[in-house]
Protein backbone atom coordinates (compact mmCIF):
# COMPACT_ATOMS: atom_id res chain seq x y z
CA UNK A 1 0.00 0.00 0.00
CA UNK A 2 1.37 2.77 -0.65
CA UNK A 3 1.10 6.37 1.61
CA UNK A 4 2.18 9.94 1.36
CA UNK A 5 4.36 9.10 4.43
CA UNK A 6 7.82 7.87 3.66
CA UNK A 7 9.46 5.22 4.93
CA UNK A 8 12.23 5.45 7.56
CA UNK A 9 15.34 3.74 6.57
CA UNK A 10 16.71 0.93 8.68
CA UNK A 11 19.48 2.06 10.83
CA UNK A 12 23.29 1.81 9.92
CA UNK A 13 24.68 -0.91 11.54
CA UNK A 14 27.64 -1.27 13.32
CA UNK A 15 29.65 -4.05 12.27
CA UNK A 16 32.24 -5.98 14.81
CA UNK A 17 34.67 -6.78 12.29
CA UNK A 18 37.38 -8.48 14.59
CA UNK A 19 38.40 -7.97 18.14
CA UNK A 20 38.68 -4.65 19.09
CA UNK A 21 37.62 -3.13 15.52
CA UNK A 22 34.25 -2.09 14.14
CA UNK A 23 33.12 -1.44 10.85
CA UNK A 24 30.21 1.58 9.97
CA UNK A 25 29.22 1.39 6.10
CA UNK A 26 27.73 4.64 5.30
CA UNK A 27 25.46 4.65 2.51
CA UNK A 28 22.71 7.67 1.03
CA UNK A 29 22.19 10.89 2.57
CA UNK A 30 23.64 11.94 6.34
CA UNK A 31 21.63 14.76 7.06
CA UNK A 32 21.93 16.04 11.18
CA UNK A 33 19.31 13.54 12.81
CA UNK A 34 21.24 10.87 10.44
CA UNK A 35 24.89 11.69 11.95
CA UNK A 36 23.09 11.99 15.44
CA UNK A 37 21.68 8.35 15.11
CA UNK A 38 24.83 7.36 13.68
CA UNK A 39 27.08 8.53 16.66
CA UNK A 40 24.68 7.38 19.13
CA UNK A 41 25.04 3.96 17.85
CA UNK A 42 28.68 3.93 17.31
CA UNK A 43 29.30 5.17 20.96
CA UNK A 44 26.79 2.81 22.14
CA UNK A 45 28.80 -0.28 20.18
CA UNK A 46 31.97 1.33 21.51
CA UNK A 47 30.80 1.16 24.92
CA UNK A 48 29.35 -2.36 24.47
CA UNK A 49 32.58 -3.88 22.91
CA UNK A 50 35.30 -1.81 23.86
CA UNK A 51 36.02 -1.49 20.20
CA UNK A 52 39.61 0.49 19.88
CA UNK A 53 39.35 1.19 16.10
CA UNK A 54 36.46 2.02 14.19
CA UNK A 55 36.10 2.31 10.40
CA UNK A 56 33.65 4.88 8.86
CA UNK A 57 33.52 3.35 5.06
CA UNK A 58 31.66 5.97 2.76
CA UNK A 59 31.63 4.49 -0.10
CA UNK A 60 27.98 4.48 -0.29
CA UNK A 61 28.00 8.74 0.22
CA UNK A 62 27.51 10.34 -3.24
CA UNK A 63 27.97 13.88 -1.89
CA UNK A 64 29.80 15.79 0.63
CA UNK A 65 29.38 19.28 1.19
CA UNK A 66 30.50 21.20 4.08
CA UNK A 67 27.49 19.78 6.45
CA UNK A 68 28.10 16.28 5.98
CA UNK A 69 32.12 17.00 6.48
CA UNK A 70 31.08 18.21 9.57
CA UNK A 71 28.87 15.57 11.05
CA UNK A 72 32.03 13.27 10.39
CA UNK A 73 34.43 14.68 11.97
CA UNK A 74 32.01 15.08 14.78
CA UNK A 75 31.67 11.33 15.06
CA UNK A 76 35.16 10.83 14.87
CA UNK A 77 35.65 13.40 17.30
CA UNK A 78 33.03 11.52 19.59
CA UNK A 79 34.36 8.10 19.28
CA UNK A 80 37.97 9.32 20.05
CA UNK A 81 36.57 10.72 23.21
CA UNK A 82 35.14 7.04 23.80
CA UNK A 83 38.81 5.66 23.51
CA UNK A 84 38.67 4.63 19.84
CA UNK A 85 40.40 5.59 16.68
CA UNK A 86 38.87 6.32 13.49
CA UNK A 87 39.77 5.25 10.09
CA UNK A 88 37.73 7.47 6.91
CA UNK A 89 37.88 4.86 4.49
CA UNK A 90 36.64 4.69 0.57
CA UNK A 91 36.31 8.18 0.08
CA UNK A 92 35.90 8.70 -3.85
CA UNK A 93 38.38 10.92 -5.82
CA UNK A 94 35.10 13.36 -6.14
CA UNK A 95 34.66 13.89 -2.37
CA UNK A 96 38.47 13.92 -1.66
CA UNK A 97 38.11 16.96 -4.37
CA UNK A 98 35.39 18.66 -2.89
CA UNK A 99 36.69 18.70 0.66
CA UNK A 100 40.10 20.51 -0.16
CA UNK A 101 37.31 22.76 -2.57
CA UNK A 102 35.72 23.30 0.60
CA UNK A 103 38.53 24.29 2.80
CA UNK A 104 37.70 21.09 5.23
CA UNK A 105 40.38 20.27 7.79
CA UNK A 106 40.68 16.51 7.93
CA UNK A 107 44.14 16.80 10.12
CA UNK A 108 43.98 14.44 12.72
CA UNK A 109 41.64 12.20 10.86
CA UNK A 110 43.45 9.00 9.92
CA UNK A 111 42.03 7.95 6.13
CA UNK A 112 42.38 5.07 3.59
CA UNK A 113 41.17 4.68 0.02
CA UNK A 114 39.87 1.32 0.27
CA UNK A 115 37.98 -0.73 2.78
CA UNK A 116 40.76 -3.26 2.09
CA UNK A 117 43.38 -0.59 3.16
CA UNK A 118 41.49 0.77 6.11
CA UNK A 119 41.13 -3.27 7.64
CA UNK A 120 45.00 -3.52 7.19
CA UNK A 121 45.71 -0.11 8.95
CA UNK A 122 42.99 -1.25 11.61
CA UNK A 123 45.17 -4.77 11.79
CA UNK A 124 48.19 -2.96 12.22
CA UNK A 125 46.52 -0.45 15.33
CA UNK A 126 45.42 -3.46 17.08
CA UNK A 127 48.43 -5.61 17.13
CA UNK A 128 46.60 -8.01 14.82
CA UNK A 129 48.65 -10.05 11.40
CA UNK A 130 46.77 -11.27 8.47
CA UNK A 131 48.85 -14.70 7.95
CA UNK A 132 48.39 -16.66 4.82
CA UNK A 133 48.04 -19.92 5.33
CA UNK A 134 50.17 -22.68 3.97
CA UNK A 135 49.01 -25.09 1.28
CA UNK A 136 48.60 -28.38 2.43
CA UNK A 137 51.22 -30.88 0.30
CA UNK A 138 49.82 -32.75 -2.29
CA UNK A 139 51.16 -36.23 -2.96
Amino acid sequence: MITGRQERPEPTPVIVLWENILMLPIAGIVDSKRAQEIMEGMLNKILETQARVVILDILGVAIVDSKVASHLIKITQSCRLMGADCILSSMSPAIAQTLVQLGIELGGITTAATLRGAIALAFDMTGFEVVAKKKAATK
